[in-house]
């Protein structure tokens, strides 16, 4: 089986949410513990913690975690894709957002069999727009240590289409990312109705932001 690094990206300032997302709650878990939690229920051969100082302050994190501190988020996203990459040692590197809150094992245990260390996989929308999490082999490694600015690795993964490798997951709903206040209201209030399907695919469709973060 091939050793996957989970990357957890939590250097980010929230600025259009105007609040710390790492910290908002969803069913009595913040946003960084509902990331935490997804990773270690899934089998990675490690995970890894960007994160900014300044987010970092306070905070309990479990041993078995590698916790790398982000000086330079200010920079963009750019800096804590290299940062994770720099130090993970798998075959591949699986790199998530903070603030995909629906996201749960099954759907990202669906995406492994396109896994390899020549890869690029990510799975899509309803429009077949690519969503995050996004996974890249270790071939392209080097690449993703030089990236710069607020793209990430969005510029590796366009810079080679033949690798890429995209999943219809069975709950695209589940992939929305929150970014504002309003989309941060609708995810509660649709939790308070008791979160059926079609309240999770409205809540889906309101969102305008579900989009690859790397």
């Amino acid at each position: 089986m091939l050793k996957i690094s989970a990357i957890i990206m939590a250097s980010g300032c929230s600025s259009r949410m105007g609040t710390n997302k790492l910290f908002l709650d969803y069913q009595g878990e913040s946003f960084l513990e509902r990331t935490l939690k997804l990773t270690k229920e899934v089998a990675f051969f490690e995970r890894i913690l960007v994160i900014s100082p300044e987010n970092l302050q306070g905070l309990t994190l479990p041993k078995d975690l590698k916790v790398i501190q982000n000086t330079e988020a200010k920079k963009g996203q750019s800096s804590s894709v290299r940062l994770g990459t720099k130090v993970a040692s798998g075959q591949g590197y699986l790199y998530f957002p903070i603030d995909q809150p629906l996201l749960n094992q099954e759907l990202l245990e669906s995406l492994f069999s396109a896994y390899s260390k020549e890869t690029i996989v990510f799975p899509v929308d309803q429009l077949d727009a690519p969503c995050s999490p996004i996974f890249f082999g270790e071939k392209f490694r080097s690449e993703l240590l030089k990236v710069t600015g607020s793209a990430g690795g969005r510029c590796v993964r366009k810079n080679h289409p033949e690798a890429w490798r995209k999943i219809q997951v069975k709950t695209p709903e589940y992939l929305i990312d929150i970014d504002t206040p309003e989309e941060y209201q609708r995810l509660i209030d649709q939790n308070a109705g008791k979160g059926n399907k079609n309240e999770t695919a409205s809540l889906f469709k309101s969102c305008s932001h579900v989009k690859p973060q790397i």
